[in-house]
């Protein structure tokens, strides 16, 4: 016969698979990011701690804060910003005054 488990002991073993589990999720968030195969080990922890694992605030934290990193970087403006010696004030005034003039000249054409 089989002694019953310590109240302490399934405790412990549930926060372990749980930290184990946030791990594994957060490997596959970078798993999915760089298009990396699945790894049946992780996906198997997630499942053992009932499918749908919420990160700590922290681990979350981590996870939003490269997505909109990785968001800054790819629109254009990012990929602007990115090139030396550029800057991107006196670039968005001369837009602005070009945009202007092109109001103005659009106003005295008759044609439109």
């Amino acid at each position: 016969m089989t002694p019953p488990r310590c109240p302490r002991r399934m405790e412990r073993d549930a926060q372990f698979t749980q930290r184990k589990a946030e791990r594994a999720t957060l490997r596959s968030h970078f798993r999915d990011k760089y298009r990396l195969p699945k790894n049946e080990t992780d996906e198997s922890q997630i499942q053992m701690a009932g499918g749908d694992v919420e990160l700590p605030r922290e681990l979350a934290k981590m996870i939003e804060e490269d997505t909109e990193e990785e968001e800054e970087k790819a629109s254009v403006l990012g990929q602007l910003a990115s090139l030396p010696g550029l800057d991107l004030g006196s670039l968005k005034d001369k837009a602005q005054a070009t945009l202007g003039d092109l109001k103005q000249s659009a106003e005295k054409c008759y044609i439109m």
